[in-house]
């Protein structure tokens, strides 16, 4: 088994599950903070969303690997989201449809997805995707599922872990019967961003509360994200400081 990276630019390197722990931990006060609080007036899934975006933000990392690792130069992981977002696109699906029966919220996940599309899109989500110059390994998804077993139970639970592995399974055999290359991942996250935009511009009552869902969603996130980060690879920044503000005004409250 190799470990996946989420970090690798020596000296400094944090695996992937270290990092995801990290942003779990610092979502304690989340559900009496106020953006909990607000979130959950609106949906009572609320937490759940933040939760599994956290889970599931740089889950593409693991397609970035390099196989021959620890190596004297450092990775990048330039539209990573593209793929973490299709990855939780393709578990809302699976989701939806084990749960259809006792199901009352359709858009459930909706916010997650969003949030994993769109939390590096200050960086040009369209120039991302053009940079992408990786291959599908499936090795690389054999070493993510042992990486999730490093993960807090309180970030995953069962059903979700066993849906999840369901998906990581189905992925890896379309890779192996080549059945989906790259270029279909990027296709199918820009219809994934097209179904995002509909409700965003919408100004049904319903899109409207999707809309809040979605942007506190997306901000939790990024806090959490960049807080993490900075925490364990020493790097301060201008909007590091704006970020450590808004977590202590809104998510640790």
């Amino acid at each position: 088994m190799k470990r996946i990276f989420s970090y690798y630019e020596p000296p400094i390197a944090e695996y992937l599950s270290e990092h995801i722990n990290s942003c779990i931990d610092l979502l304690k006060k989340l559900e009496s903070s106020r953006i909990g609080r607000a979130g959950t007036s609106l949906n009572e899934k609320f937490v759940d969303e933040i939760r599994l975006s956290v889970v599931f933000h740089d889950l593409g990392k693991a397609f970035y690997q390099r196989t021959h690792m620890p190596t004297e130069k450092p990775v990048y992981f330039t539209g990573h989201e593209v793929f973490s977002a299709y990855i939780l696109s393709e578990f809302r699906k699976l989701y939806i449809k084990e749960n259809l029966d006792n199901l009352t919220d359709y858009d459930i996940l909706k916010p997650a997805v969003f949030a994993v599309a769109f939390h590096h899109h200050p960086m040009d989500i369209g120039r991302r995707l053009e940079k992408i110059k990786i291959e599908l390994y499936p090795g690389f998804l054999e070493d993510l599922q042992s990486e999730l077993l490093f993960l807090k139970n309180n970030a995953l639970y069962g059903k979700e872990r066993s849906l999840l592995n369901s998906v990581i399974i189905e992925l890896k055999n379309k890779i192996e019967r080549g059945s989906i290359k790259v270029e279909d991942i990027k296709q199918e996250f820009r219809e994934i961003c097209r179904g995002l935009y509909s409700y965003i511009i919408s100004g049904k009552d319903r899109d409207v509360t999707l809309k809040k869902l979605s942007y506190l969603t997306l901000v939790s996130l990024v806090s959490v994200d960049y807080i993490s980060a900075s925490e364990r690879r020493g790097k301060k920044t201008r909007f590091g400081g704006v970020m450590d503000d808004f977590y202590e005004l809104y998510l640790d409250i």
